[in-house]
């Protein structure tokens, strides 16, 4: 049986401060919101820097053209998406809140996969598997941060957002502390050494407090049992997230995706947990947030 890792003081210092810094710039875009695109803006320049990244992690050799337009079309996601929602005249044609937001998303995506095919089609040295990567790192960001940004759209939005990012932290920092301590079951030995059950189980009881306290903190409603039912996804689809990159590093063979966050590593390795819980909160909070129960004041 595997023995925890422990904590090591002066990495967790720097880890600390850098997730203070990036938390504190996340969190004042959020209240802020879609006034002077801030958010999205934000959005924006994480998806741009999340997509080279990715890009670099698994096709580094992906042609210009190719590259140019994944880049472009999941920068763009995130701000196509807040000009619908913002331009109420669009709104017959691209839709703005809830589902009908996606719309915006499948109208840049067309374009984007439009490009991509005519490049493919037109270019000899091409292949269908750059084209595949391309599409798939655009909308691997793009998508999911065009998710929060509805998110903050909806009713309580701002704090729906907010306690989306901060449920996405807590499940991060109780896993890292459960695993680091406790550690001794390993999930994905080959994948990810470090994540342990222990640290799983952690991360998901950290969420769930973050939503079981959203009520007495703020003026959302969310049942006791919603708040378990949605920590627990979240947890899980971040652990997913967080997995996920892990195989695209290991497969890179690189312990980072950047080194832009010091004691993070990349931007991916930041945000790697929080992209697919966007996207199936942003589905359960349009499906099921009135069977949920979970209102905005």
């Amino acid at each position: 049986m595997a023995q925890p890792a422990g904590i090591k003081p002066r990495t967790l210092i720097t880890r600390v401060a850098t997730a203070l810094v990036f938390g504190l710039i996340a969190i004042g875009a959020l209240l802020v919101g879609n006034r002077f695109f801030i958010l999205p803006a934000l959005c924006s320049i994480i998806c741009f820097i999340g997509i080279r990244e990715f890009y670099r992690l698994t096709a580094p050799h992906l042609s210009v053209l190719p590259r140019a337009i994944g880049l472009i079309m999941g920068a763009s996601l995130p701000l196509f998406v807040a000009l619908a929602r913002t331009y109420s005249d669009l709104e017959p044609v691209l839709g703005t809140g809830g589902l009908s937001g996606l719309a915006p998303i499948f109208f840049a995506v067309a374009f984007g996969s439009f490009a991509l095919m005519s490049w493919v089609a037109f270019t000899p040295t091409s292949t269908a598997k750059e084209a595949a990567l391309a599409l798939f790192g655009a909308l691997y960001l793009g998508v999911p941060f065009s998710a929060l940004v509805l998110i903050r759209e909806m009713e309580g939005g701002t704090v729906l957002a907010a306690m989306t990012v901060v449920s996405v932290w807590a499940a991060d920092t109780f896993a890292y502390f459960g695993g680091s301590l406790l550690g001794r079951h390993k999930i994905a030995p080959v994948i990810s050494p470090k994540k342990s059950w222990e640290g799983f189980i952690a991360g998901i009881c950290g969420s769930i407090l973050v939503w079981i306290l959203v009520p007495y903190l703020t003026g959302v409603q969310v049942p006791a049992i919603s708040a378990v039912l949605v920590g627990t996804v979240i947890a899980l689809a971040a652990f997913v997230g967080d997995l996920f990159e892990s195989r695209l590093k290991r497969e890179a063979q690189v312990k980072d995706s950047g080194t832009l966050l010091p004691g993070h590593g990349g931007m991916l390795d930041r945000i790697d947990s929080m992209l697919p819980v966007a996207m199936l909160l942003f589905i359960v909070l349009s499906l099921a947030g009135a069977i949920l129960g979970i209102k905005g004041s």
